[in-house]
């Protein structure tokens, strides 16, 4: 007998293309529906933009960094970026100023 699984398809579209979101308000209540819908973590998280690296390197990092700070009550942003730099050429690639 094969097992089901329920699969979730979730877009955020408060983030153009080029460039960065005004607010970071959205993306993380965005982050955290899309942990809402799988709280045990059980399944794996697929998360993609346009190019692969940008957006979903920021993501990606925002889960990282949320599950450090609940675990560690701190976080190392630059360790993390480098990090996923190490996994995947320019992961978070847009230096915000």
């Amino acid at each position: 007998m094969k097992k089901m699984r329920k699969i979730r398809q979730l877009h955020f579209t408060a983030w153009p293309d080029k460039g960065t979101p005004d607010y970071a308000y959205p993306l993380l209540a965005f982050h955290r529906k899309v942990r809402s819908f799988d709280q045990e973590r059980r399944g794996p998280l697929l998360v993609h933009c346009s190019a692969g690296v940008g957006r979903t390197g920021t993501f990606i990092a925002i889960d990282i960094l949320t599950q450090q700070a609940a675990a560690e009550g701190a976080v190392d942003v630059f360790e993390c970026v480098n990090l996923l730099r190490t996994q995947r050429i320019s992961m978070v690639q847009t230096l915000v100023r």
